[in-house]
């Protein structure tokens, strides 16, 4: 084989790649962490401030997976309202909210199995307050 078409068939196999890793790129699906990613770095001081809060505050916040059930406790949830976001990184359509009460028992069938990120979102007495938490779901 002469060089000439040695060199065509290397510049043929690269363009075949390159239209290949084009046309894999576009199909691919990303999901973005949040809808509004723009407005929530803009208020990350605000945010920073509220982790702060959580961190301080008295009453208990936790999460933990007994059996068949995940268990939620927040002390205090009488004086408060808020909200608490389970966040699948995997899939944004798996996000839900619930309001916040004093202990909630949630069905582990409802929770895909994996990772996922519970927020807890609340406002007392004029403070806003945020905490989070990792979880792993196993059946």
């Amino acid at each position: 084989m002469h060089w000439g078409n040695k060199i065509t068939l290397v510049f043929i196999g690269f363009v075949i790649l390159i239209v290949s890793m084009v046309i894999f790129s576009t199909q691919q699906e990303f999901d973005m962490v949040e809808e509004n990613y723009y407005e929530e770095e803009i208020a990350y001081q605000g945010k920073m401030d509220e982790i702060k809060n959580g961190n301080e505050w008295n009453g208990t916040v936790s999460v933990k997976q007994e059996s068949n059930n995940l268990a939620l406790l927040f002390e205090g949830a009488d004086k408060v309202k808020g909200k608490v976001k389970f966040f699948r990184a995997s899939d944004a359509n798996l996000d839900f909210f619930i309001p916040i009460s004093e202990e909630v028992n949630i069905p582990v069938e409802k929770f895909k199995a994996g990772n996922w990120k519970v927020s807890f979102s609340w406002e007392a007495e004029g403070k806003k307050y945020f905490k989070e938490e990792q979880i792993f779901i196993q059946r």
